[in-house]
């Protein structure tokens, strides 16, 4: 395999509800020969906050802390995570497509070749998580020429695909109906958000049902905005099912228990991806909110270690009355008051 010449640092993310097709999309552009296919990362959107975490940890000195001394900004702090963590995917190429090593270590080898050819290029790589759905302002940090596509499926047939999809083989990745409405509305709304925020250079929405149907003109297009040239082998996974359901034609989801507001909210959502075009025009004010939002979060864990320790020392604080009354009412009583409580003490709890 030569050499990569230049590391391209431009992933592609698929975002999705989940049961969207995004395991299936992820292999179709990873039989293009420069796009390297994944498997679902789950850890790189957490990630972000952590690195934004650290960041936060090596300024909040001011001049005495390292990275403000430096003139170090956060965008750059992430960005060059970023970077290392591109070069770290597309170095590694050999040893994932290598099906053997894979075999070793008791793996089962993807369910595609990952090259067809030595000579693939292989500059970017394509991951398909659907999680990645509510860290996408986080990933723009890391990874700024990232480029994501919105995978939109009708939400009935996503629902009942949850509800018949068993990830572990016993366990349903949803407990019921409503869940699965509330499930795909969550990540949806993300997606929703992001296109708002970001504009069509840089999600591009896609329906499932254009993949079926006309899958050609589909698959052009979404090249066409990845730029990419058109790669027929890209078609080549649709002839075979991959991580399904398999739905039973006669599977009724109808369940009397679910709200019908939550029901009606999905499909009027879904009907509008469906049906209407997505915009072009970009909002300043949903891209403002979604890096409010990460920067909610970032403080959130980052203030999460102090109050885990606050609480240790009001618990310590509060067994150490409970064993000194203990001795005490045995001493005198024999036994403990009734109306005693060791964490009777609301207010040192919330602290």
């Amino acid at each position: 395999m030569p050499p990569l010449v230049e590391r391209m640092n431009k992933p592609i993310f698929i975002v999705s509800s989940g049961r969207s097709g995004s395991t299936i999309l992820t292999w179709c552009l990873g039989q293009h020969p420069n796009i390297l296919p994944q498997e679902e990362s789950n850890w790189l959107g957490p990630f972000a906050i952590d690195v934004a975490i650290g960041y936060q940890r090596g300024t909040v000195r001011g001049e005495r802390g390292q990275l403000s001394a430096n003139f170090i900004e956060r965008e750059e702090f992430l960005s060059r995570f970023g970077q290392t963590i591109n070069h770290l995917i597309l170095g590694h190429r050999g040893q994932f497509e290598d099906r053997d090593l894979r075999r070793k270590a008791g793996w089962f080898p993807p369910p595609f070749n990952v090259s067809r050819s030595v000579d693939d290029p292989k500059s970017r790589w394509v991951d398909g998580t659907p999680e990645n759905s509510f860290y996408i302002y986080g990933l723009r940090r890391l990874f700024p020429q990232a480029l994501f596509i919105h995978l939109v499926r009708d939400v009935t047939d996503v629902v009942r695909s949850l509800l018949n999809f068993f990830p572990d083989g016993r366990n349903r990745l949803v407990a019921n109906e409503q869940t699965a409405y509330e499930y795909w509305l969550r990540k949806v709304n993300c997606c929703v958000e992001a296109e708002q925020a970001y504009g069509p250079e840089v999600i591009y929405r896609m329906r499932y049902s254009d993949i079926i149907d006309q899958p050609e003109t589909a698959m052009r297009s979404l090249l066409d905005f990845l730029g990419e040239p058109y790669a027929p082998e890209c078609l080549e996974p649709l002839a075979q099912r991959i991580n399904s359901a398999n739905v039973p034609v006669d599977f009724n989801a109808t369940d009397p228990a679910t709200d019908p507001t939550i029901v009606e909210r999905a499909r009027k959502l879904s009907d509008e991806l469906q049906k209407t075009s997505q915009q072009r025009q970009v909002s300043a004010s949903v891209a403002k909110k979604l890096e409010a939002e990460f920067n909610q979060r970032v403080q959130y864990f980052a203030n999460l270690e102090a109050k885990y320790s606050d609480a240790q020392q009001v618990v310590a604080k509060l067994q150490q009355q409970f064993e000194t009354l203990k001795g005490t009412a045995h001493d005198e009583e024999g036994g403990l008051p009734q109306q005693f409580h060791p964490f009777s003490s609301a207010k040192e709890l919330q602290g």
